[in-house]
């Protein structure tokens, strides 16, 4: 499904390259729950960025259901992203003019769900997520751990194939935590592919598999 080939992703500076990655070589099948550990700064972020069309600005192949994408062109790109992919920020860029609704509505709006469905999926998730109350605030209203709550929400609102989750509960208390990662769970369970990047180990405990990154570099891939 998903295959990087010697990806290598560098800032150029007076003297030197500086690597971000090197060097990176992945593949990821449909159905795993794959997670990134390491420090901070060795590059987790940076390789969901750019496994979720994010950031095209790297070196290397990426395929995805055999097609490459950097030989896609930025049409293609971005209607496989609104497809594919949905992502969870660590710093929940929620759209500050939107209500909580119609936040979670938005993919739904890209991939044509019609406006019955769209209300049953935004209710299910209200309610899933004890956001009912909440639903016409907008996000300056609301706390971090709403406001993650409601990226949570928007991001599978639109079921998926592969769900990208940047430190997702970094910033939810732990009884929220846990109830996330049993989402995520449940969601891999019906197949969807999940790839989240966390320096919790207890999250990392979820998944399929471990990968631990080091200086740019993939360290460790253990089948968990």
């Amino acid at each position: 499904m998903i295959k990087l080939t010697q990806i290598d992703k560098f800032i150029e500076s007076r003297f030197q390259r500086i690597f971000i990655l090197k060097g990176v070589d992945l593949t990821i099948q449909q159905g795993e729950f794959v997670t990134l550990m390491g420090p901070s700064g060795v590059g987790k972020s940076t390789l969901m960025n750019i496994i979720g069309l994010l950031d095209q600005d790297y070196e290397g192949n990426y395929e995805f259901d055999g097609k490459s994408v950097p030989a896609m062109k930025d049409k293609q790109r971005s209607s496989l992203h609104k497809a594919e992919f949905g992502y969870i920020f660590q710093a929940y860029h929620l759209i500050d003019e939107l209500t909580v609704y119609e936040n979670i509505e938005t993919p739904l709006l890209y991939r044509n769900v019609s406006g019955s469905e769209r209300k049953s999926i935004i209710a299910d998730l209200l309610d899933r997520f004890k956001m009912v109350a909440k639903k016409d605030l907008f996000p300056e209203q609301l706390s971090g751990g709403q406001q993650q709550l409601v990226g949570i929400a928007r991001a599978i609102a639109g079921r998926p194939r592969v769900l990208l989750a940047d430190e997702p509960t970094g910033n939810l208390h732990s009884a929220q935590a846990k109830e996330i990662m049993e989402v995520f769970r449940e969601l891999n369970k019906e197949g969807t592919t999940i790839i989240q990047a966390t320096h919790a180990r207890e999250n990392a405990d979820y998944g399929t598999r471990l990968i631990e990154m080091l200086d740019g570099k993939i360290d460790k891939d253990i089948a968990i």
